[in-house]
């Protein structure tokens, strides 16, 4: 059942199961500055890769994440007063990779200041998970986010198409407690308002794929 609902909405909550006083000892804070609302470079620090290996048993004992899945990326997200944001409704293109490949296939190449990331075919965009685990409590006024389940069945959508797909109806908010997990297909379409009581929110978004991406690509980093 549990594994029906991920695959038709390509969305779910669930514990994590993850002892509290782990997540009290994680140095996240110390990751950012005031004004920063988040960070793509946590993969490397040794605490937040010591997390993939109980993330990935605990979703792999539940059929929810293929055996081998690696960890390709942790992006550290907060909302508080000082850095409130807002992203409209979306899909994640782009994953991390070490060089760039000259491929018909790959598109959307693109240099930030942690490296080079590229657009891959749906083929490969529709086998990745996202899963974030909730650091702090999250519920409707901390902005949480939204997404809307099934969308992911339409594959790979066109900005206009993707301002034109009904929202309101389906939508559904990822509240959450602390220490939950939500899983996300990155092809579902999702978008986070601003929140109405910033909280200070944090959420550990890591993003699961299989260990050869292909087309001569290689991972930036894999766990």
């Amino acid at each position: 059942m549990v594994l029906g609902s991920f695959s038709d909405d390509g969305v779910l909550k669930l514990p994590s199961g993850l002892p509290m006083d782990l997540l009290d000892a994680l140095p996240v804070d110390a990751v950012l500055g005031d004004e920063l609302a988040g960070s793509r470079e946590l993969l490397s620090n040794p605490w937040c890769a010591a997390l993939v290996e109980p993330l990935r048993r605990r979703l792999c004992d539940s059929g929810l994440l293929a055996e081998g899945m690696v960890a390709i990326q942790c992006t550290l997200f907060r909302k508080s007063e000082s850095c409130n944001w807002k992203v409209p409704y979306h899909q994640d293109l782009s994953v991390p990779v070490a060089d760039r490949v000259e491929h018909p296939d790959l598109s959307g190449w693109s240099a930030k200041p942690d490296g080079t990331y590229v657009q891959p075919p749906e083929s490969l965009l529709s086998r990745l998970v996202a899963v974030r685990l909730h650091l702090d409590a999250c519920g409707e006024s901390d902005g949480p986010l939204r997404v809307v389940p099934g969308s992911h069945r339409s594959g790979r959508l066109p900005s206009a198409e993707i301002a034109n797909v009904p929202k309101s109806l389906s939508e559904r908010m990822c509240v959450a407690g602390r220490g939950d997990l939500w899983l996300m297909r990155p092809l579902v379409l999702h978008a986070s308002s601003r929140a109405i009581r910033p909280s200070g929110r944090r959420v550990l978004h890591f993003l699961f794929a299989p260990p050869d991406p292909g087309h001569g690509l290689q991972w930036r980093i894999s766990v």
